[in-house]
């Protein structure tokens, strides 16, 4: 039978009449405490509405004494893979009459219990062949918000909209709840097992929940070591009772168990907590430990596994606070041509491609930004050759955080900014490495000079603000110019069009330089847009692509066409040029064709035929402008 649990004694009984709302989340803990989000924004929808989650047994210590949840119905995870228990479970549900049902699982199991729920909203995502089970179904985000940077959460909170009726400040921090008594435990414990509060207590998750997801031991002891010689830190470990002879393993390879204090070990998921809440760090195998950390507001350094990605669950991952690295910092290349079942399938291959050394470097990092800077030998000193990173701007205060973030390769950051009315300014001057210069847009060619000239390093980089930059592209810049082998570097980008991967569309090819020497680069004058570099010396490709995360609407789209149009038809007024028929009507059409026939637009559904059509309108837009600047300039003669 399922087992009712009032959440806490502090929510009032539900009166009559007022909504009942079910969360299925049945997952594991990770998964849970993030869908706790939903009920907090159910309350803020309706304060009145009774919210219950549905979820596994081991997963409800997560949720007790949240003020948002007032029932917790869990099952053990084996009794729900039987169909006669499922269907019990399912009839036991609909006679509880939601008014609404909500399912972030959306697994075979979920939705048949959603289907005989009964409820008058039942909420999931917008996925073939099941979406009609449902009576509002939402769209997965693929791309993360800035406010959260995982799509984990921005996924669930989506599942709210269908009940808004205005926009609300959303509620996007999962949180752990704590009572005064359970704290003093935790407290208690440290004082028992003779922790030394002198110093700071770092949790190390040295095992993952399986093999699959737990970095190689040989290096874990490398790093633990590391740690143990150059820092000062009580050490506790985190890993599961069945885990042991692993974790013994572990500790024969250390020389020594200096600072370590493996004894403390919640024996319960609630006891771990009590324990974490005294932490002040965590580092480990990414995973439910790394979630509870973030609920309670604790730094964390995370070690992916191969088939799991920051994008999805890297939640305020903000290279500070929050930090995580994967092989995909080393090794785009194969990530980009694997599905997930490939990489796991070798996922201890890829292992190996997160070596000790990146691993070390990325933790003295976040260890040093967290906890002050300590002397360390000099072979573990990294040196970055010098490199500016140049960026031109107007109103970009949703991408300038995550380029400042992604600039840390770079010796000054110069951003030249076209008189931005939003946010932007305030936002960068905050950074220690800029330098924020204000400059009337005149166009693209000369404001990107100008940069140029602002730059104090013979090495530049000058990327977009809404590209993103792989660490693996980043690490392949600083190799190419330690070896000095060329003056300039074409990278490929990967263009995300309203947040879907465009593999046609005549944007298959599209590359950019984005690196270069400048003394022997610069962007070439009489092109107002679309600026070019002339490159006086050695050209090659680099192998990493960057993701070019351009336009999230329609309308962003065509006001960055019609801008560029404007641009393009000043080039053209200089060049004389006198617009005709073929202009206004050949050269639209042949621009579809292009884009939408012989550059395979057709394959990217929807969103290729609005590319395609958007480029033939703005070419018509382009001579439009042109004729219009012409007939200015006929009057100006008259007079």
């Amino acid at each position: 039978m399922l087992e009712f649990q009032r959440n806490t004694d502090t929510v009032s009984e539900v009166k009559s009449g007022k909504k009942k709302a079910l969360i299925l989340q049945n997952k594991y803990i990770g998964d849970v405490l993030t869908s706790s989000v939903i009920a907090e924004n159910l309350k803020q929808i309706d304060p009145e509405t009774e919210v219950h989650v549905f979820c596994y047994k081991p997963a409800v210590s997560v949720l007790e004494n949240n003020p948002f949840i007032d029932q917790i119905i869990s099952f053990e995870e084996k009794q729900l893979k039987k169909i006669s228990v499922l269907n019990q479970y399912a009839n036991q549900i609909k006679q509880e009459n939601y008014d609404i049902v909500l399912d972030p699982y959306a697994k075979l199991q979920s939705r048949f219990i959603i289907l005989k729920s009964g409820a008058k909203k039942r909420i999931s995502y917008d996925k073939p062949f099941f979406k009609h089970i449902y009576t509002d179904v939402v769209e997965k985000s693929t791309i993360p918000s800035s406010e959260t940077s995982c799509t984990a959460i921005d996924n669930r909170v989506s599942l709210t909209s269908p009940l808004m009726s205005e926009k609300i400040h959303l509620a996007l921090h999962p949180k752990i709840y704590l009572t005064e008594n359970e704290i003093q435990e935790g407290k208690e414990i440290f004082e028992n097992a003779n922790l030394d509060f002198s110093r700071k207590t770092l949790m190390i998750g040295i095992l993952g929940s399986s093999e699959d997801k737990s970095w190689p031991i040989d290096y874990m002891i490398k790093l633990i070591s590391h740690i143990q010689k150059y820092y000062d830190f009580n050490i506790l470990f985190n890993y599961i009772p069945n885990q042991q002879s692993t974790v013994d393993k572990i500790l024969t390879g250390l020389d020594s168990t200096e600072k370590i204090y493996a004894e403390v070990m919640g024996k319960s998921v609630r006891e771990f907590l009590k324990i974490l809440y005294h932490c002040d760090a965590f580092i480990g195998n990414e995973g439910g430990a790394v979630n509870m950390a973030k609920a309670m507001d604790i730094p964390t350094f995370s070690i992916y596994s191969p088939h799991k990605f920051p994008a999805d669950w890297g939640c305020f991952e903000d290279g500070f606070h929050h930090v995580s690295v994967h092989f995909q910092d080393l090794d785009k290349k194969t990530v980009d041509h694997s599905s997930v079942k490939k990489l796991f399938r070798q996922t201890q291959k890829h292992y190996k491609k997160l070596n000790y050394p990146y691993v070390r470097t990325e933790t003295d990092k976040f260890l040093q930004n967290n906890f002050g800077e300590v002397n360390l030998p000099a072979e573990f000193q990294q040196e970055l050759p010098k490199i500016s990173a140049l960026l031109i701007t107007y109103n970009e205060e949703r991408n300038i955080q995550k380029f400042l973030d992604e600039a840390w390769y770079a010796d000054e950051i110069i951003i030249v900014d076209s008189e931005s009315t939003d946010r932007t300014a305030e936002i960068a001057k905050k950074h220690p490495k800029v330098t924020f210069i204000t400059r009337k847009f005149d166009n693209f060619t000369s404001q990107k000079n100008f940069a140029i000239d602002q730059a104090r390093n013979e090495w530049v980089t000058f990327f977009d603000a809404d590209e993103r930059i792989p660490k693996a592209l980043i690490f392949e810049m600083i190799d190419e110019i330690t070896k000095n082998e060329a003056d300039a570097f074409f990278v490929y980008r990967r263009f995300y069009f309203m947040e879907k991967y465009i593999k046609r569309s005549g944007w298959q090819n599209d590359k950019a330089i984005r690196l270069f020497k400048k003394s022997s680069n610069r962007y070439g004058e009489g092109r107002l847009v679309h600026e070019l570099i002339d490159s006086k010396g050695k050209v090659k490709f680099l192998e990493n692509k960057l993701d070019h995360y351009s336009y999230y609407s329609v309308e962003e789209y065509d006001r960055k066409l019609t801008q560029y149009s404007i641009l393009r038809a000043k080039e053209l007024f200089s060049k004389k040029l006198r617009p005709n028929v073929f202009h206004f009507w050949v050269k639209p059409w042949f621009r579809f064709v292009h884009h939408y026939i012989l550059r395979m637009g057709v394959l990217d559904g929807g969103e290729g035929y609005i590319i395609s059509k958007l480029h033939a309108h703005h070419v018509f837009k382009r001579y439009l402008f042109l004729s219009k600047m012409w007939e200015t300039e006929n009057e100006k003669k008259k007079k």
